[in-house]
């Protein structure tokens, strides 16, 4: 296992306890080895993760020197559980996951929640804890939704495609709940669960790129993920690559999701005479980009392109050797993703160019478990019962 450097801050102890669900038992000195911290760092946090019951201390392994006898510490991933919740246009995504961050439960519900944001994910968040409150009580909830969130009061200042404005979530969820809540953006939400247990196992460094009707860029630099002002990072559809362009929803014009978001891909394509039935869409451009029609294979390489050009000037600023591309619409990417791939390395500069690229199959879960990532790495958040 590669030595890692450590997530700062709040994230150290949800890195031991992932460290431990992946690698099963280990001493305080290996854990700090590891995560290449103190091992006084370790013990202060392993002391009151053992206190709540998270982590258990096993029989002590003797020494092969003459030193003290290493005790192991494992892993209870069943002390606590929370529950994550992915907030999307048309439908909500949950999981339950235990400490590990693995997860043990999940639910769909096709519920649009834009205009009663609070009283809809009250109702379902209520069922939802109640449902498990004798086989997995949970501890929490994080909730994950697009859009720009302050981090710390769980305000969503703004969600362009939810159409919500200074929205108080997480505090108005909390007063109905009975479990801590934490709201966040849910690119940033994925982006952690990647820190925790993807990316970040061999990477201090990298960029999540989530693609869908919107586009958005978690940064992960010294294994910090990057929030910006108020949290208000990661909003990479909004990067303005024309100033004569289309409007997007944010009211400027231009932007690079309205380029190449799935929106702006159905409306080009019909624009170019593809026949796309209402509403969505998705799965018909897919079946016309699959039987080979010139004008969506068009559509497909050019945005390809400008979003591989787009990622290559993050790269070069940041100066970022690996990206993880995520999200709806993956299921684009055999026809997006050559171009993009040529235009991210083109565009890289030289020391840059061995760029990694990778995709991995988009579950609607990602979001939500991040979510409950979030949760885990608040210090203090949950408390075993």
């Amino acid at each position: 296992m590669k030595a890692q450097r450590p997530a700062p801050g709040d994230l150290i102890q949800t890195e031991i306890l992932a460290l431990l669900g992946a690698a099963g038992p280990l001493s305080r000195a290996e854990i700090a080895q590891l995560l290449r911290v103190g091992t006084a760092t370790v013990t202060d946090h392993t002391r009151r993760l053992i206190g709540e019951g998270f982590i258990r201390e096993l029989k002590p392994h003797a020494s092969s020197g003459k030193g003290r006898p290493r005790v192991p510490l494992q892993l209870v991933p069943t002390a606590a559980h929370v529950l994550g919740l992915r907030v999307a246009i048309d439908h909500l995504a949950g999981v339950v996951v235990g400490l590990d961050g693995q997860i043990t439960d999940e639910f769909r519900l096709p519920l649009r929640v834009a205009e009663s944001p609070v009283a809809l994910l009250t109702r379902v968040l209520q069922e939802q804890i109640e449902a498990r409150r004798n086989t997995t009580p949970i501890r929490g909830v994080g909730v994950a939704v697009p859009g720009m969130v302050d981090p710390v009061s769980g305000v969503v200042r703004l969600s362009a495609i939810m159409d919500w404005h200074d929205l108080p979530l997480a505090a108005e969820l909390g007063r109905a709940l009975p479990v801590p809540v934490l709201v966040d953006n849910d690119l940033r939400s994925s982006t952690t669960a990647e820190l925790l247990f993807g990316m970040g196992r061999d990477h201090d460094d990298f960029l999540v790129l989530g693609i869908g009707d919107g586009l958005g860029m978690g940064v992960v630099l010294e294994r910090r993920v990057q929030r910006g002002a108020d949290g208000f990072s990661g909003e990479f559809g909004h990067l303005p690559v024309d100033r004569t362009g289309p409007r997007c929803n944010c009211g400027n014009r231009g932007c690079l999701q309205s380029f190449v978001g799935q929106t702006a891909l159905l409306e080009r394509a019909r624009r170019a005479g593809v026949e796309l039935g209402p509403g969505y869409g998705l799965s018909e451009l897919v079946d016309a980009a699959e039987r080979g029609e010139p004008a969506v294979l068009a559509v497909l390489e050019e945005a390809g392109e400008l979003l591989g050009r787009s990622v290559a000037g993050v790269v070069n600023v940041l100066a970022i050797k690996a990206v993880k591309v995520i999200g709806e619409s993956l299921v684009l990417w055999p026809h997006l993703g050559p171009a993009f791939t040529a235009a991210a390395v083109a565009g890289a500069i030289e020391p840059l160019r061995d760029l990694e690229i990778t995709v991995a199959p988009w579950r609607d879960t990602e979001h939500a478990r991040g979510a409950a990532c979030l949760l885990l790495a608040r210090s203090g958040a949950i408390t075993r019962a």
